[in-house]
């Protein structure tokens, strides 16, 4: 009898925690407002007798006022949520029911539809800080100092972003290198971008990955990511562009803009294509390859948000002060 009312006592709990959560996700989710009533139809739906709507509202408080991303939490709600319900059901004795399987059911579906959507919202944020330096860190381009050192003075310098480039090394050398700068960009506000490497993207839980034309597709990416990292792609041809953003990239990437010697298997885009793209794409577009002080008002002209350097910066004697020259005159022009 102990045990039953221990057993009880427990599983009322995690039905409280469930009700919080979603009372949360309510607060979070403030569009569409389908999403919205959904939530709270469920969270009506379960026998929660000790619900405190008052302690729920708290909590979002709680959670704002400590400087925290209520979307960033409610993805973690979410998750909470499915981990507890799945729970009660495998702890509920059989024949007994607390949370109906038609709640479930449905309680699954409006939780697949928050995350994708709190997972948007997040991504869209993150890619609208690319107003500045995208800098690309790569050891065979950074004058035999190590990217980390190369990427904390570009920082330094204001880059917005980081992505590290490693088409050679140890897997282990980068992921270790990947940690550092995630760490790094994390603490100076900027975003961290791996290449090619998605399953080291998702490891360090970076803020996305930057894919090529021919790298493993969008789709695909996003099984190992989590839904609120970016996917990037790589283009030279408008029509590539409009395909990315179609598949689900939350940025472009449009060049080559000019030679470059970074780069051998780069293809010619040009200040014309970075102009289409852009009247064309709903996503930042990002201007790459063989950018430089002489030529980075063309691409602000052009209408680009972003400037990707490397050669420019991880080559400067002075990484730092070149990254404040190439922010300086890509946000003057």
């Amino acid at each position: 009898m102990a045990e039953s009312a221990q057993r009880n006592s427990y599983l009322q709990a995690q039905v409280e925690a469930v009700h919080r959560n979603l009372r949360f996700l309510e607060t979070v989710a403030t569009s569409p407002i389908g999403i919205v009533t959904d939530l709270k139809s469920l969270r009506e739906a379960i026998p929660a007798e000790l619900a405190s709507e008052e302690r729920d509202r708290q909590a979002f408080q709680d959670v704002t006022g400590r400087g925290k991303d209520p979307r960033r939490t409610g993805l973690e709600a979410s998750d909470v949520v499915r981990q507890t319900f799945e729970m009660i059901g495998k702890l509920t004795p059989e024949g007994e029911s607390i949370l109906s399987s038609d709640w479930t059911s449905r309680a699954s579906k409006v939780l697949d539809r928050i995350t994708d959507r709190l997972g948007r919202d997040i991504r869209q944020a993150v890619a609208a800080s690319f107003d500045g330096i995208y800098v690309i860190v790569d050891p065979e381009h950074s004058n035999g100092r190590p990217v980390v050192e190369v990427a904390a003075k570009a920082l330094s310098g204001g880059a917005c972003a980081i992505q590290l480039r490693d088409k050679t090394g140890e897997r282990r050398t980068v992921l270790d290198a990947a940690q550092k700068l995630q760490e790094m960009c994390a603490e100076a506000g900027a975003v961290f971008i791996v290449n090619d490497w998605v399953d080291i993207a998702a490891l360090v839980n970076a803020d996305g990955v930057h894919l090529g034309q021919n790298d493993i597709p969008i789709g695909r990416a996003r099984t190992l990511l989590s839904e609120a990292q970016l996917t990037g792609t790589s283009n030279a041809l408008q029509q590539e562009a409009l395909d990315s953003e179609s598949d689900g990239a939350d940025y472009v990437a449009v060049g080559a803009m000019f030679a470059t010697d970074t780069k051998q298997d780069t293809r010619p885009a040009g200040v014309e294509t970075l102009k289409q793209v852009k009247g064309s794409v709903g996503v930042p577009v990002i201007a790459i390859g063989g950018i430089n002080a002489d030529n980075i008002g063309q691409i602000a002209y052009a209408g680009a948000d972003s400037a990707c350097v490397a050669s420019a910066v991880t080559k400067a004697d002075d990484p730092e002060a070149a990254t404040r020259q190439l922010d300086e005159l890509f946000k003057r022009a």
